[in-house]
């Protein structure tokens, strides 16, 4: 036996199929768990297995029970099982068990109590309303002044969740908040989300002091052991003089650009003394230094404005941290007064090398220290409110739920004695309803359960008849009791010969139906299998078939309906279009669309059969020319000879030939003669080519619709081929628009 992939089966299963395609093997299946035995009409040796949902595994031969309460199955095998057409009558539905005479005194009897019991019932009614409505108005108003202080914006707090607290919630000592424990929670509870988090802030001290260090310690050296004279008077010269030396060098200039005199070999070696590598190492030197302390400045003023606002943090924290923020800023702010002295004594060095810098201004060691260490530590009272401010935002959600928890304990304490009163009353007012309810319902089951075995089988042939004008959309055909069962009437009057096929599809199937619930089962237990309920049914007969079978089955556990027929198919695919693919996208599918698709395998000479998806060529239109045109466009670019859909193709051309022709040649003249038209207005066309479809017309005149596509056809391959290929030569030259829409819609 080989396993088939899963079918994805849904509470709702449309299954397609052309005639001969399986549908009626696969009912059989079904009817063969319904029965817990192999169907008769089944191949002895056949073997078949199901899986349910849970797991577990029914099949043929050895695992057919389990399901036979819950497998229900319409087909032609019901219809021949249950329905006597010779005689005009149908299996009753059930049947009387005992004498009438002593069931119509017992239900008499039972009929004298049912008054008291119905005043018990309404008197119960009336004073458990009364209950419900002065418990529900103290829960109304109860969970409104709650929620008014909760101030909940995307949520509600209704009746239900304050029943649910005063179940859950410890209302003991503690519940009742003073006044302003009462006000601090609802401030929590008003806020809309949590404050965003805030970084803490680091900073390196160090720098600060190695700037006034090297500061104080570069401004008294002077670099080189020659002094030019001239330098010595002008310092703020010496770098000009340094890179015009530098530069005259590099180029082997002999005459100064400045004043165009020659430059002599004495000057030239006083120059190189003076400006020797101790002079360029100690300029680096005050580089470096003076470029750090800009640094350090930079990263001071960075600080500084890095600090967080007052409004940044949790509002509890707003008071120490604005008095520590204040602190923060004059400390940096020190901390800069004493770099930018520094800073200017290093820039001072920097364009005067050769001469002592003033040091005098810049702070003392101490007073250093003391800046640092003040900055230090109350950088770390800030980040330690900062710390605090992060802590509430991370658990925001746990202290605004402790705060509404608060709230609602406080306000439920204050009602708890009354409510526990309500409940009481309410309780008690059910108990005596339910008690009231339940003999009444014993005593009318046990009047109904004798009317039952009293009356005759009238009521069931109401039922049925009645599904049956729903089903044709009229009450010609009806149902009548008589002792042995049921006769059928047209008119009023008893059927005589054999109905049609299609009032014994109506009557089979309103039968079925109103057997669905019989001996105990439930509607929403059943797994029903509905094998082409429409059969031989005009267009408005059919509609309401479908409408009858949609909304009597609506409710099963699992339906599946087989058909070969494309209307019924339509109005199931529009019903559970929905279904089958939700609007809402988080919503899982309830329904699944399926085709019986019949291939001879290469190789084979017999028909397969197997389920896969339905194409969307037939789920997304009404009509089969897509579908069929796709088979065209398959049969176009298959180059095997062993073509699995071979059988078909000639029923598939001469459908969409009708098709096409019907709205290119309007009117009601055969299909020869609107071949002939089109020979006639379109001369490119190939005339010796054209016979094929003639052909074809001749061949396949049988197939009007898509019921007989399946059936096996008398034109060889290549004739099929040929008239293939003739088909879209002639949408080409005849229609390319509409051909190259189709190659598009259906590739």
């Amino acid at each position: 036996m080989v396993r088939t992939p899963t079918l994805s089966f849904r509470r709702y299963n449309l299954i397609y199929g052309f005639n001969g395609s399986g549908k009626s093997t696969l009912s059989r299946l079904f009817a063969s768990l319904q029965s817990g035995n192999r169907d008769g009409k089944l191949p002895p040796a056949c073997a078949f297995e199901f899986e349910l949902d849970d797991g577990a595994i029914l099949g043929c031969p050895d695992k057919l029970t389990g399901l036979e309460q819950r497998v229900l199955v319409f087909n032609a095998d019901f219809v021949e099982h249950n329905l006597q057409w010779a005689t005009g009558t149908a299996n009753p539905v059930f049947y009387i068990g005992r004498e009438q005479a002593e069931l119509a005194a017992e239900l008499a009897r039972q009929e004298a109590a049912v008054p008291a019991a119905q005043l018990r019932r309404i008197n119960a009614d009336v004073l458990l309303k009364s209950k419900e409505k002065a418990f529900a108005t103290f829960k109304r108003e109860r969970a409104k002044l709650v929620a008014e202080n909760l101030r909940l914006r995307n949520r509600k707090y209704e009746a239900p969740q304050l029943v649910q607290d005063f179940g859950a919630l410890d209302l003991g000592p503690g519940a009742d908040l003073t006044e302003e424990q009462l006000e601090a929670a609802k401030a929590t509870c008003r806020l809309d989300e949590p404050m965003a988090r805030v970084s803490e802030l680091t900073f390196q001290d160090r720098p600060i002091v190695e700037t006034i260090s090297q500061a104080r310690e570069l401004a008294a050296q002077t670099p080189g052991t020659v002094v030019i004279a001239e330098l010595s008077q002008h310092p703020d010269m010496v770098l000009w003089v340094k890179e015009g030396a530098t530069y005259h060098n590099a180029h082997d200039l002999e005459t100064c650009l400045f004043c165009t005199g020659p430059i002599q070999p004495a000057r030239r070696e006083v120059l190189e003394r003076a400006f020797d590598d101790k002079l360029e190492r100690f300029l680096e030197l005050v580089g470096r230094a003076h470029a750090d302390g800009e640094a350090t400045l930079s990263a001071l003023a960075d600080l500084r404005i890095a600090v967080a606002t007052l409004d940044a943090v949790s509002v509890e924290l707003r008071q120490p941290y604005k008095e520590t923020r204040e602190r923060l800023i004059e400390a940096i702010k020190a901390c800069e007064r004493l770099v930018s002295g520094g800073v200017a004594v290093l820039a001072d060095k920097k364009g005067k090398p050769t001469q002592p810098a003033d040091a005098g201004g810049l702070a003392s060691e101490p007073d250093i220290a003391e800046a640092v260490a003040a900055l230090t530590g109350i950088l770390g009272e800030l980040n330690g409110l900062l710390r605090a401010h992060n802590e509430r935002i991370d658990g925001f959600d746990r202290y605004q739920e402790d705060a509404r928890i608060a709230v609602r304990r406080h306000y439920l304490a204050g009602g708890r004695v009354e409510y526990d009163a309500l409940v009481a009353d309410q309780k008690a007012a059910e108990t005596e309803a339910i008690s009231a309810e339940a003999d009444l319902t014993h005593l009318t089951q046990e009047v109904a359960r004798l009317k039952s075995e009293v009356r005759e089988h009238g009521p069931a042939a109401d039922k049925i008849n009645k599904l049956i004008e729903s089903y044709l959309g009229h009450g010609e055909l009806t149902i009548s009791a008589v002792a042995e069962g049921y006769e059928i009437h047209r008119h009023g009057r008893l059927v005589e010969g054999t109905p049609s096929e299609g009032e014994k599809t109506a009557i089979a199937l309103c039968y079925f139906i109103s057997t669905l619930e019989s001996d105990g089962r439930k509607l929403k237990d059943l797994i029903v299998v509905v094998d082409d309920p429409i059969s031989s049914l005009d267009t408005k007969a059919l509609n309401f078939a479908c409408a009858l079978v949609k909304s009597r089955l609506d409710k099963a556990g699992q339906l599946l309906v087989l058909t070969h027929n494309q209307q019924c198919m339509n109005e199931f695919k529009k019903a559970w279009k929905n279904r089958h693919r939700p609007i809402e996208k988080d919503k899982a599918p309830t329904a699944t669309f399926l085709f019986m698709d019949v291939t001879i395998p290469k190789g084979g000479t017999a028909r397969s059969a197997s389920f896969v998806e339905m194409s969307k060529l037939l789920r997304d239109y009404d009509f089969e020319y897509h579908f069929l045109f796709h088979h065209v466009l398959k049969f176009e670019a298959e180059t095997d000879p062993e073509f699995e859909y071979a059988y078909m193709m000639p029923n598939v051309l001469r459908r969409v030939l009708d098709v096409f022709l019907a709205f290119r040649c309007p009117g009601s003249s055969g299909l020869a003669p609107k071949i002939a038209q089109l020979c006639a207005e379109y001369t490119d066309l190939d005339q010796d080519r054209i016979t094929a479809l003639e052909r074809l017309a001749q061949v396949e005149s049988h197939s009007e619709s898509l019921d007989d596509l399946i059936g096996f056809s008398s034109m060889t391959l290549e004739e099929t081929r040929d008239a293939n290929a003739t088909l879209l030569e002639m949408m080409r030259i005849v229609d390319p628009a509409h051909l190259a829409h189709l190659r598009r819609i259906c590739a």
